[in-house]
């Protein structure tokens, strides 16, 4: 039997791998190997109409049409997507690439700071501590997830080779926004995460049970640092086109 029960159904696993509902089942995109997940929608669309990309695909959801770009970067062909806000909707994107034959993926957006730091600046997750739902769907229950060493050099060469900074890191994925309270933000710091986001460990673990290559930029936007204030500064606004670049040349290079 391949259903594993618990008291507790978030902890529930099924090691089945097919479901009644697969990625793909009504389409019949045919995608580069190569992908780029980003949590911008300007930018994207943006870079689309100047660089007059093909649209190879789209997803339909209950809140807008994703379209699936074709770019030619550094030479290698990239399936360029926007990733919607949450590990749950940005997991049926990571499945809906999966399935039309993408077998690397990067993906780029902000995070929050749960140390001083300077808006904008880079990590690179090694591992996302699980306080979401979707990654239990994908693996069995475990504190945290780990990102794919291949995705993880990539974007460090990159970052590298152009000069910036960065720092690696765990990451806390959680999916209660407003839920982040003093104390939990100053368990999650004593248990060694450097940000909060919303999606790492949801992406990392269906790429995990996919079998596929996953990594991701994240760039500071807003501050925890100081848990008495929060500091919304700019929402790291100035540094998504960077970002985007960053992670199209680590897609090219994993």
């Amino acid at each position: 039997m391949s259903l594993i029960k618990n008291d507790y159904p978030i902890l529930e696993y099924d090691t089945e791998c097919n479901a009644i509902i697969m990625p793909g089942h009504s389409t019949d995109f045919h995608f580069p190997e190569r992908a780029v997940m980003l949590f911008m929608e300007t930018e994207v669309e943006n870079y689309a109409l100047e660089n007059e990309c093909e649209i190879i695909g789209q997803f339909i959801t209950i809140t807008k049409l994703f379209p699936v770009y074709k770019t030619i970067h550094n030479g290698v062909e990239l399936a360029v997507c926007q990733a919607p806000l949450g590990g749950a909707a940005a997991t049926q994107i990571m499945e809906q690439l999966i399935a039309g034959g993408v077998k690397k993926i990067i993906a780029t957006g902000c995070c929050g700071a749960l140390f001083a730091d300077n808006e904008g600046d880079f990590y690179i997750p090694v591992s996302a501590l699980r306080q979401e739902g979707t990654s239990y769907h994908y693996l069995q229950p475990s504190r945290e997830v780990s990102l794919n060493d291949n995705a993880i050099n990539a974007i460090a060469e990159v970052l590298n080779n152009r000069g910036f900074h960065y720092k690696k890191c765990k990451t806390w994925t959680t999916d209660g926004f407003y839920r982040e309270t003093k104390e939990m933000v100053e368990y999650r710091k004593a248990e060694g995460c450097s940000v909060v986001e919303m999606e790492c460990a949801s992406l990392a673990a269906c790429a995990e049970f996919r079998n596929i290559i996953f990594g991701q930029l994240l760039f500071t936007a807003d501050s925890l640092a100081n848990i008495e204030s929060h500091d919304t500064r700019n929402w790291g606004n100035r540094h998504f086109a960077l970002a985007m670049d960053l992670a199209m040349d680590a897609a090219v290079e994993v």
